[in-house]
């Protein structure tokens, strides 16, 4: 990721968050940003989720310029090529190249992209907000949901690989099941759920 601030002409800086809104038209974004830091039902986002649920905003207002149909393409799927560290390099290539050949240039989206840093930088001073401190309950709830949410996060992203692999010829094309289970082992041997040991 390229850093969080972009010099002017009149020597100021500008947040990169709020320049990319602005780049991509994508009004109302700020907004919804912050309505989902600030949530505390289904609806919020930790800083590492909203820059990710950003740049895929990006992404789609990137496609919808090009000559790809949205109708015929998962974001989603198309994020993770471009940005998942599990993705092969293959994997990655090729999508770079269909993105170009539709248009997009991948370079410059990509470098367009955000870190949770910048989000937070963006939340925090340029629409000074700041999250209300949380008790003992929400603190260990959020805590089992992002670990939740990466256990769900993990397994989708097996299965698109394994999906992938399977059009190849890869592997054996037979119908499968993801499981992903995250255990705490502690040095006396005791072995809990995450969910188990918050609870206790």
């Amino acid at each position: 990721m390229k850093e969080n601030t972009k010099l002017r002409a009149d020597g100021g800086s500008q947040n990169k968050t709020k320049r990319v809104i602005e780049k991509y038209n994508l009004d109302g974004l700020g907004e919804e940003l912050e309505t989902r830091w600030l949530a505390t039902d289904e609806h919020g986002m930790s800083l590492r989720e909203l820059a990710d649920y950003f740049n895929k905003q990006v992404l789609e207002a990137a496609l919808e310029r090009s000559e790809l149909s949205l109708l015929d393409t998962d974001i989603d799927a198309v994020y993770t090529r471009l940005t998942d560290e599990g993705v092969s390099a293959g994997e990655r290539t090729r999508m770079e190249r269909r993105l170009d050949r539709s248009g997009i240039d991948v370079e410059a989206v990509t470098s367009d992209f955000i870190t949770h840093q910048t989000v937070y930088t963006y939340l925090r001073k340029h629409r000074e907000i700041s999250q209300p401190e949380e008790d003992t309950d929400e603190k260990r709830a959020k805590a089992v949901e992002r670990i939740e949410k990466l256990q769900n996060r993990t397994a989708a992203v097996t299965e698109e690989t394994l999906k992938s692999l399977q059009r190849d010829d890869l592997v054996p094309d037979r119908e499968f099941d993801v499981l992903v289970d995250v255990q705490i082992v502690f040095d006396d041997g005791k072995q809990y759920s995450i969910s188990d040991l918050v609870d206790q």
